[in-house]
């Protein structure tokens, strides 16, 4: 897990926060500082004033939009993973396309590390909101890979493998976000990674 920063009020406000603004615009605002204090502060140490204190506007402001953070919380998930949804379907619809030879697990991990807001909002809180959100990453994930990754005859039916595969290749994403690694030692990794999964899927298979 990440260490967040204590919670304290900037010590300025920036320019022009209270102007008046269209409010599609107004909305993003406050989704944009909403997840920028939840991925650093932690989410469950933000409060509605905060975000109010930190964007410099009221808090009715923010209720006019958003409920509670809980529901900035859920609108900020439901954009992130709709944003890797788009990525992900055209890389396992080439993967598909590449054969069945293909077995580009360090480029699927590359894919999750260019996931940086989606895998640091997902470890910003240690409730049940975020322990359910990131288990239906991981169980999509492996939906996705049964379905369009082209696997070895029998992988999709050994037991637990592609979950092994999701949850290590998510974990390792999110610990080299997390450690902030150089591009070099990423690239290395994604080679040790997709090295070693491929000797564990053929040391398992029948």
């Amino acid at each position: 897990m990440p260490t967040y920063r204590p919670f304290s009020p900037p010590a300025s406000l920036p320019p022009d926060t209270r102007r008046r603004l269209p409010s599609a615009d107004r909305r993003q605002q406050i989704l944009d500082g909403s997840e920028t204090l939840f991925t650093t502060h932690g989410f469950e140490a933000v409060s509605m004033g905060d975000l109010a204190g930190h964007l410099g506007v009221s808090r009715p402001t923010i209720y006019a939009y958003f409920t509670s953070t809980e529901a900035i919380l859920t609108a900020l998930l439901d954009t992130r993973l709709a944003e890797f949804e788009t990525r992900l379907a055209p890389f396992l619809a080439n993967l598909r396309a590449s054969g069945p030879s293909a077995r580009p697990f360090g480029e699927l991990f590359l894919l999750l590390v260019n996931e940086r807001a989606l895998l640091t909002l997902l470890q910003s809180g240690g409730g049940s909101v975020f322990a359910a959100r990131r288990q239906a990453v991981l169980t999509e994930l492996e939906r996705r890979l049964e379905t369009h990754f082209p696997p070895p005859q029998g992988m999709s039916r050994q037991p637990f493998l592609l979950a092994c595969i999701s949850q290590l290749l998510q974990g390792m994403a999110t610990n080299a976000v997390n450690t902030q690694l150089s591009a070099t030692e990423i690239r290395q990794l994604a080679a040790t990674l997709d090295r070693f999964i491929n000797a564990g899927v053929q040391g398992v298979l029948p």
